[in-house]
């Protein structure tokens, strides 16, 4: 497996070690989860990716498009095409597994996450059994990939490089669609029309559940051939969420005549969970066993509004919110919970082609921050044109045009510096982003707790 470090190459990598499978994988740099994949068998190789790391008794290579992005010629994988053995990319052989189980794709812009987790814990509490392959390490599910004993099998789905495409859903979710990985995508238009393909996917006897609140979802279904549920707040949806209200650090809410709550802030999370009832109550689960997931049996996602400590009376949060509607509805559903609490976000921006293209947007996503540090743009795909077109000075610019409230730093050190001279008792700190502040938080709490 190329790219074993990657969180849906980990996922994959659980549920083949669970089959019986003999894994190999390979990665250019240590990961989160390599402990938790030796463990159950899997030799890891770390550092330089040659031919000599594929093993003779090789049966078939899986490999992530990120791979080959700058190497169409990848020696692992051109060593396994000369041995003459089946070579798939992570989505097509994915697309293969699904072809023979009754599959729940999850797919859209902001939600995928959750609303796998969710799904995957109500059809295990409802007895159906599931294997999932989410994009996050999961509390309740023991890792990213579950191997079930049913056909049922719960699948994120990610837009990126159409990979979706490669599905073979017989139920489809779709959360939202918004304008992102435009390194890849045109434009909006673009990335609608691939979205429609992936409706297009669902057979007609099969389900569609898509967010009526978005309007590019609105625009794509009359693509799909399949039954359509529509969910949202809208009255004008099939399925409403209805007494919505933040009380406590709970989400209450009802639907179809159920009352419930999750045990986390935030008004989107509704719609994650009304996604996931939907195709529940669709296969059967009772009303008891989605009631039993949402109020106790969701602990959340690995860097999903994760609450990782508090030190010195300072509250520690990391999560992965990247995109600028993730970071404002992540940011608002702090304030919800932490109230008047003074919050620090420590923000690394992933892309610079997407830093640029967002701007404006990112510029009004930190409005319930109280104090934005930003780290160095992390490059990701970026051409050699992106990496002049924007930089961190120019974010902290249009977020204070805004908020008045951000600071640019050179580096990591820099902003554990300024945290160690501001940080009170009672302050929060949250880190947001795909890049290397994930690793940074931890590390600085380690520090600030000496």
């Amino acid at each position: 497996m190329v790219g074993i470090g990657g969180i849906g190459m980990q996922a994959l990598a659980d549920v083949l070690l669970g089959l019986g499978y003999k894994i190999t994988g390979s990665d250019i740099q240590d990961f989160v989860g390599r402990d938790r994949l030796e463990s159950k068998g899997a030799t890891v190789i770390i550092g330089e990716q040659t031919a000599t790391n594929i093993p003779a008794d090789i049966d078939g290579l899986i490999y992530t498009s990120a791979a080959v992005r700058h190497n169409s010629q990848h020696p692992e994988i051109e060593q396994a095409k000369s041995m003459g053995v089946p070579v798939w990319k992570r989505s097509e052989f994915i697309g293969e597994l699904m072809a023979n189980k009754i599959g729940i794709a999850v797919s859209g812009t902001h939600g995928k996450t959750t609303t796998s987790t969710l799904i995957a814990l109500m059809l295990q509490e409802g007895g159906l059994d599931p294997s999932a392959l989410i994009g996050a390490e999961v509390r309740n599910l023991a890792g990213c990939g579950i191997l079930g004993n049913s056909d049922y099998m719960v699948v994120e789905a990610c837009e990126y490089d159409r990979a979706f495409l490669d599905m073979k859903p017989k139920i489809a979710v779709l959360t939202n669609i918004e304008a992102d990985h435009l390194d890849y995508y045109q434009d909006i238009n673009e990335i609608k029309q691939a979205f429609a393909q992936f409706v297009q996917l669902v057979p007609k006897d099969g389900l569609v559940v898509a967010c009526g609140d978005d309007a590019n979802i609105r625009e794509i279904l009359p693509e799909a051939t399949a039954k359509v549920i529509k969910f949202g707040f809208n009255p004008s949806n099939d399925w409403v969420a209805k007494n919505v209200a933040y009380q406590n650090g709970k989400m209450t809410f009802t639907v179809d005549g159920i009352d419930t709550f999750l045990n986390f802030p935030g008004k989107h999370l509704v719609l994650d969970a009304l996604a996931a009832i939907i195709v529940a109550k669709h296969l059967g689960v009772s009303d008891t066993a989605i009631k039993t997931v949402l109020e106790s049996k969701f602990a959340g996602a690995s860097r999903r509004f994760e609450i990782l400590d508090t030190i010195k009376g300072a509250t520690f949060m990391d999560d992965y919110g990247h995109h600028p509607t993730e970071i404002a509805v992540t940011l608002g559903a702090a304030r919800d919970y932490f109230a008047k609490r003074k919050i620090y976000v420590v923000f690394q921006p992933h892309q610079y082609s997407r830093t640029r293209l967002l701007l404006h947007d990112f510029a009004k996503s930190f409005e319930a921050a109280d104090e934005v540090l930003l780290a160095p743009i992390l490059a990701v795909r970026d051409s050699a044109e992106d990496l002049k077109s924007v930089n961190t000075e120019m974010l902290a610019e249009a977020i204070n045009q805004v908020s008045h409230n951000a600071i640019a730093f050179k580096d990591f050190p820099e902003i554990s510096a300024y945290l160690k001279s501001h940080l009170q008792a009672g302050n929060v700190v949250i880190s947001l982003g795909a890049g290397k502040n994930s690793d940074w938080v931890r590390e600085f709490i380690e520090d600030y707790q000496k």
